[in-house]
């Protein structure tokens, strides 16, 4: 599929399409033409405020049509757009720290704001060292429309920080433009498609896959408020009904947290003359993804119409706009039983048979194929291609890289070299699919094996620990490897449950089990932990937010 400019959309706004925003009670639609007449009033109130071409505006808006706007007018107005979670009920001081970071690291002295959040933002820039103008979107509506010709930069996403400080991550037109054409491509998206989508709009999966492609796409977008779908994610399955809605949601993308949620929340009764045979695609990345839980996805909703092909796995990262593999919709997602002991780089992986149950045993899941316009390789330590079948580090190349960080830092994780990413994520490559197993720097080498942290927090919730409250944390200290199961508001059976998972699946290491309350666990704005932050606060003793309990398990 050819690319196109992601703002030509705004010349041609479809009349019989657009976004509705809504949760249990109430739906708001706004038509593309007033979204668009509102983006070029937005630019025009932007141009008018005296920002300059090319500069980076960040965006605090909740998600919803007013967002949407925003994003298109700032980049209308010929500057970049940055686009910054709002705070929830337990962002606290974390929150206020990273509005203060991102702005230090952007350079700015301007933010773009909407009504329902200025105080905070005000409050939280006023203990800041940098004086920040604040522009209130519902006061830019009132401008004149107006256009300048746009910067090649479209915006700076900050990537998730879950291994490390958050960094901007500078992506052009022209690589948002291959991204979501390659999406397309991917999906087999047409006019017709309606997307429908939970994810906040700060999230790049929510942003680039749930966001852009629809809208620049001039498809229809439905789009429930996150908080709905948490507490029922049966208003959101809704939408994918043909008996419920005129025109049912064909495409949706989720994290594999969203799956859980769903099978959790939702049983057979609850989907009771339910009509899924419209749905086409379910995207499913952004965290590792548990075979045994697609199993269970795919055989709850297959009854209602739910095609098993739908649900397609997929690799991504936000130094490569967004996506980078994914399983063809044509295929049913596919997966592979291992030897755990294989796991490391430059070792070979024998696939074993169902037969086999030892504790050695994983089964990792394809994430599918190299998308259009993209060059996948798994490499060594050297940096040489592995034979196929090998474990090594994935490494991108291709039309929807990014142009690099700003204000780059010195840093282990994801970084380019040249026209090259490499990702720090380990994997091996069978028949042109790529099995991801998980962050190189998240993992931690015993006995001449590798451990994953997502291979053990798998093994975690299979145990029956729910997925939103366990984090596994892997690392050296010394000349001993560590291997901390950390239990978020979870009892004394919880801790017994993970000591046994850990004795199995962390042979060799020294093993903890760490009791702390709800809400001590940190995390990105996406939801991921930040296993590097938790690394330092357990191997500091320092507090995880609030004090908690620990249980000592280790080997003598």
């Amino acid at each position: 599929m050819r690319p196109t400019h992601p703002l030509t959309w705004l010349e041609a706004p479809r009349a019989g399409c657009g976004v509705e925003l809504f949760d249990a009670t109430s739906v708001v639609h706004r038509p593309y033409p007033d979204i668009a007449d509102l983006a070029t009033r937005i630019s025009g109130g932007l141009i008018e405020a005296g920002i300059p071409r090319g500069a980076v505006v960040p965006l605090l808006c909740a998600t919803g049509p007013d967002l949407i706007s925003a994003f298109y007018g700032v980049q209308a107005a010929g500057c970049v757009v940055s686009v910054i979670a709002p705070p929830s009920a337990v962002s606290g001081d974390a929150h206020r720290d990273h509005i203060r970071a991102i702005v230090t690291v952007l350079d700015t002295d301007v933010f773009l704001v909407d009504v329902a959040h200025h105080d905070y933002l005000e409050n939280v820039l006023a203990e800041g060292e940098r004086r920040v103008r604040l522009l209130v979107l519902e006061q830019l509506d009132e401008a004149t429309a107006a256009r300048r010709a746009p910067d090649e930069r479209a915006l700076v996403q900050f990537t998730s920080g879950s291994s490390g400080r958050p960094r901007g991550v500078q992506i052009s037109h022209a690589a948002l433009a291959a991204n979501a054409a390659a999406i397309r491509a991917w999906e087999q998206a047409g006019p017709d498609d309606v997307w429908c989508s939970w994810l906040p709009m700060h999230h790049d999966m929510g942003l680039i896959g749930c966001l852009v492609v629809p809208v620049s796409g001039n498809n229809d977008l439905a789009v429930c408020t996150p908080e709905t779908f948490i507490r029922d994610p049966r208003v959101y399955l809704r939408r994918f009904d043909a008996h419920s809605v005129p025109r049912p949601a064909t495409i949706t993308a989720t994290p594999a947290f969203g799956l859980q949620r769903i099978v959790d929340k939702i049983g057979h009764d609850d989907l009771a003359g339910t009509d899924l045979s419209r749905t086409r695609a379910v995207i499913v990345g952004a965290e590792r993804i548990d075979p045994v839980l697609v199993r269970r996805f795919t055989e709850l909703l297959a009854p209602h119409g739910l095609d098993p092909r739908t649900l397609t796995p997929a690799y991504g990262l936000a130094e490569s706009t967004l996506a980078v593999t994914g399983v063809p919709i044509t295929a049913a997602p596919t997966s592979l039983r291992v030897r755990r002991a294989d796991l490391q780089i430059g070792s070979a992986v024998t696939p074993v048979g169902e037969q086999e149950q030892d504790g050695d045993v994983v089964e990792v899941i394809s994430c599918g194929r190299a998308l259009q316009g993209l060059d996948v390789r798994v490499v060594d330590a050297e940096g040489g291609s592995v034979p196929e079948g090998h474990v090594g580090e994935i490494v991108v190349s291709g039309s929807s890289l990014a142009d690099g960080y700003l204000a780059a830092t010195p840093s282990a994780g994801t970084a380019f070299a040249g026209d090259t990413l490499h990702t720090r994520d380990a994997a091996f490559e069978i028949g042109g699919e790529f099995f991801v197993l998980g962050r190189s720097g998240d993992s931690v080498k015993v006995n001449a094996r590798s451990l994953f942290a997502e291979d053990v927090e798998l093994l975690l919730v299979r145990a029956g620990l729910h997925t939103s409250r366990v984090c596994v944390v892997l690392g050296e200290r010394g000349s001993h490897a560590y291997a901390y199961a950390v239990l978020e508001g979870l009892d004394s059976h919880a801790a017994e449950l993970a000591a046994g998972v850990l004795a199995t699946a962390c042979p060799g290491t020294r093993r903890h089990i760490l009791q702390v309350p709800r809400g001590a666990i940190p995390r990105t704005t996406s939801g991921k932990t930040r296993r590097r932050q938790l690394w330092h606060e357990i191997t500091q003793s320092a507090p995880l937010t609030r004090p908690g309990t620990s249980t000592d398990h280790q080997p003598a």
